[in-house]
């Protein structure tokens, strides 16, 4: 998953069907349905071919940092990797963890204070709910308890594997903008782009991706004996008759099923199920498509810990990211998305060529705009929305994806000479899209209105005026600091040498040409992951369905359910989160007893 603009979007693989990825996963020929737990018992006595205090399930950031942090603690650890490499979809990341009141907040004398800090949290995961003058801030105290944790831990877990040698992270030097969702001000809390931390592969080096934040702990864990085995699919926690989690079953690549015995406990960090379309078709909203997270990324968790009683929660949630259609009905993950859609003369419309949304939105939020139903007609009429733009667009953005390179072309770009003209080919495109059933995802009955070119060429009229005066008086595009300086700095600087300039007020804005070309692509809701899953507690813990902990069993990252809920608290706030509880757990599960066998 790359979000830098300057960098051509790597190939995409060809979608890996369900045979092969069960091969190279490790799931042999375990069907799904054999996922779930065992209840050790005298009369059926295991053999274990390794036997450690923890045992960690996944290696992403979540999982690695729960490894090393608990292997710190003196604990011995092992990992279990279902995919053929390390790293998960962390890995693919850009690598920034948003840590609250870390040192070099602390450093600039702008310390968190933690109930200014509380307020924002709550308040941007829980709109509905947030109420200033309660207690808990409107939520229930379960759910504000993991938010604390998550604010009391963030400082001194990455204090403490920065000490140990074990990542190395920096606050973000350049003047960007921090905050994504930008809720109703919180008094004494400001924005500070230094609670985003990025990996460093020396001290004051340039920010480094996700990719160095695995390296950096995988080199650690390997000095000092954290084994890592990929190619091992977890299908079984192992029980004793106690409820207790005493280890699991594993099943290899060729079929042979193993076990491994944890003696203090399990820490889960093995990703959400953006990669399970049966999971994907029952919790989350109608019209979401493919996403970025790694193929083994398929809710292995969800199914294990129902079966052992774990309590579910934000399930219908996720860390959301448009995608192009086309390239969702082909690939099985994603490398490239549609982060922040380049381009100043460029909008989106819904099926009915309208424009339902902010363009420059973060994100997250502009995402689930692609969710609303209208009772009227029975459709989701912004399932799939319409990018389009002009020449000038074409021109200055070029290679920002999904622009394609300059001089270079695309399949999944629809162009026409006139309004009329693209409209038509657009209609084209959808009727051979619908041919397309695969595995993940299809576009069903989603299609242009026969207004379409109609109310397209209205929009972008209606468009041209806003950005003359520089308001957008609908969809207030350009209004947020980091909306523009996501267009002008980071995700979409403009190509050098072109002829077109931005006389227009406002600098996510331009007036459309008024002769074409004009082209389009098709974007829908995708995810970087899902978050939902078990239910943890302050010390990461998983839940029953009585909100008791199951012993010796954890998680962290995007396979428990989110402490955000269904907001992106800022920039890093996936890995912030992962980290924090990561070590939270790995912290925790080391003062574990050592759990009876039977």
């Amino acid at each position: 998953m790359s979000n830098d603009p300057s960098t051509p979007a790597p190939k995409l693989q060809p979608r890996v069907s369900r045979r092969d990825f069960v091969k190279v996963a490790g799931a042999g020929a375990i069907a799904t349905t054999a996922i779930g737990s065992t209840t050790v018992n005298a009369a059926t006595p295991l053999t274990f071919e390794k036997e450690v205090d923890v045992l960690v399930v996944g290696s992403g950031g979540a999982a690695y940092v729960a490894a090393v942090t608990a292997r710190a603690a003196g604990a011995s650890v092992l990992i279990l990797e279902k995919a053929p490499v390390p790293g998960g979809t962390t890995a693919r990341s850009g690598g920034g963890a948003w840590l609250p009141n870390n040192f070099d907040v602390v450093k600039q004398g702008k310390a968190d204070k933690k109930g200014p800090t509380m307020q924002y949290l709550v308040r941007a995961a829980y709109p509905h709910l947030f109420t200033p003058s309660d207690k808990y801030l409107g939520i229930p105290k379960s759910n504000y308890d993991v938010i604390e944790a998550f604010f009391d831990n963030a400082a001194p877990a990455i204090a403490a594997l920065e000490k140990h040698g074990q990542l190395l992270l920096d606050g973000e030097k350049r003047d960007l903008p921090e905050l994504y969702v930008e809720p109703e001000p919180v008094k004494d809390f400001v924005a500070n782009p230094m609670r985003t931390m990025y990996p460093r592969k020396v001290p004051g080096a340039s920010p480094a991706p996700g990719a160095e934040w695995i390296r950096q702990m995988k080199a650690w864990g390997d000095k000092n004996e954290v084994p890592l085995l990929v190619g091992h699919r977890v299908t079984r926690i192992l029980q004793n008759a106690k409820n207790e989690v005493i280890g699991l079953e594993v099943t290899l690549k060729n079929g042979t099923v193993k076990n491994f015995r944890a003696r203090k406990g399990v820490i889960f960090g093995s990703g959400g199920f953006t990669n399970n379309r049966e999971m994907v078709l029952k919790f989350q909203p109608f019209g979401t498509y493919g996403g970025c997270a790694v193929p083994s990324n398929e809710g292995d968790l969800v199914t294990m810990g129902t079966r052992v009683g774990t309590q579910l929660g934000n399930m219908n949630s996720a860390f959301r990211v448009e995608v192009v259609v086309d390239q969702a009905l082909e690939y099985s993950s994603l490398i490239s998305d549609v982060w922040q859609p380049a381009g100043e003369s460029m909008i989106y419309v819904n099926a009915r060529g309208q424009r339902n949304v902010n363009e420059k939105r973060n994100y997250n939020d502009r995402t689930r705009a692609h969710f609303t139903y209208d009772p009227t007609t029975g459709t989701y009429p912004a399932q799939i929305q319409v990018m389009v733009w002009d020449q000038r667009t074409a021109d200055l953005n070029a290679g920002n994806f999904p622009h394609p390179a300059p001089g270079a072309t695309a399949p999944y770009v629809i162009s026409g000479k006139t309004i009329d003209e693209l409209s038509a080919n657009i209609t084209k495109h959808v009727d051979k899209l619908r041919s397309k059933v695969g595995p993940l995802a299809n576009i069903g009955t989603w299609r242009t209105t026969p207004d379409f070119a109609k109310n397209l060429k209205a929009s972008i009229e209606r468009f041209n005026g806003f950005a003359k005066k520089g308001i957008d008086e609908d969809f207030a595009r350009g209004a947020k600091r980091y909306e523009t300086q996501w267009q002008t700095v980071q995700f979409a600087p403009q190509n050098p040498g072109t002829k077109w300039t931005n006389d227009e007020p406002n600098a996510t804005m331009h007036s459309f040409t008024a002769e074409g070309p004009y082209y389009a692509c098709l974007v829908g809701a995708g995810t970087l992951d899902t978050n939902g899953g078990p239910v943890i507690n302050p010390k990461a813990q998983m839940l029953d369905a009585d909100n008791k902990p199951i012993p010796g069993l954890y998680g962290a990252g995007n396979c428990i359910a989110a402490p955000s809920a269904t907001t992106y608290w800022a920039g890093g706030g996936t890995l912030g989160a992962a980290l924090t509880f990561g070590w939270i757990a790995g912290n925790a599960i080391v003062k574990e007893p050592v759990k009876d066998l039977t």
